[in-house]
């Protein structure tokens, strides 16, 4: 007896250790971690392929909101028309200090012949090439219906240029509700404008006039 349990402590102290249990299968629709992780490419001056992805954004919609007092129609007018607006970098986050405007009469080619956009700009900063195009089926006018709500105006393809302000100045038309009196050459810069409808006998005006910027 004794000689057989001496015999199992032996048969024990010699081995490695104990039997290694399986890995438990993942259940089903359970996601399991990656084998390894694939580090972005770097493209030789620091910057890497995410950065380059930030950089091109898409479409970014310009909306507005304003108080309407007896008015309607509100839109820029022209092509010729300027979208005043203050810039990022989408590569490194450089912003613009001055404001630059954009018009649908303009048209710059792309380089390696990819098109052309209403601006094209190098920064200053990190020396990249970025553009933004104004998509002119998407202007819209602000009706009195839209009053004191905001509504998107104008969508822009966004290829490293991301608006982050803008500055709305002279150039937009209105008429009145009633009467369809026109205004021409609203100014907007004071954020707020006032007139005088002749025909309706009433005072018009737009007030407290903002926005924001949206991802499409």
């Amino acid at each position: 007896m004794r000689k057989a349990q001496w015999a199992r402590r032996a048969a024990a102290r010699r081995s490695p250790c104990p039997a290694a249990r399986p890995w438990p299968r993942p259940t089903e629709g359970a996601q399991t971690a990656p084998a390894f992780y694939d580090a972005p490419e770097s493209n030789g001056n620091g910057s890497s392929q995410h950065r380059a992805e930030r950089a091109t954004m898409g479409k970014i919609a310009l909306q507005l909101k304003a108080t309407l007092e007896n008015i309607t129609n509100l839109r820029p007018v022209g092509e010729d028309f300027r979208w005043y607006l203050k810039m990022k970098c989408g590569n490194c986050g450089e912003i613009s200090d001055k404001w630059q405007y954009i018009r649908l009469m303009d048209s710059v080619a792309l380089k390696g012949g990819r098109g052309s956009a209403s601006m094209v700009q190098k920064c200053k900063l990190c020396a990249r090439e970025n553009s933004i195009e104004i998509l002119s089926s998407t202007i819209k006018p602000y009706n009195a219906e839209d009053n004191e709500n905001f509504k998107t105006i104008v969508e822009f393809e966004c290829r490293g240029l991301e608006p982050v302000d803008f500055q709305p100045q002279a150039g937009f038309a209105a008429e009145g509700v009633e009467s369809g009196t026109a205004f021409s050459d609203i100014n907007l810069q004071e954020k707020d404008w006032t007139d005088y409808d002749e025909k309706a006998q009433e005072s018009v005006g737009i007030y407290e006039v903002t926005h924001q910027f949206v991802k499409c």
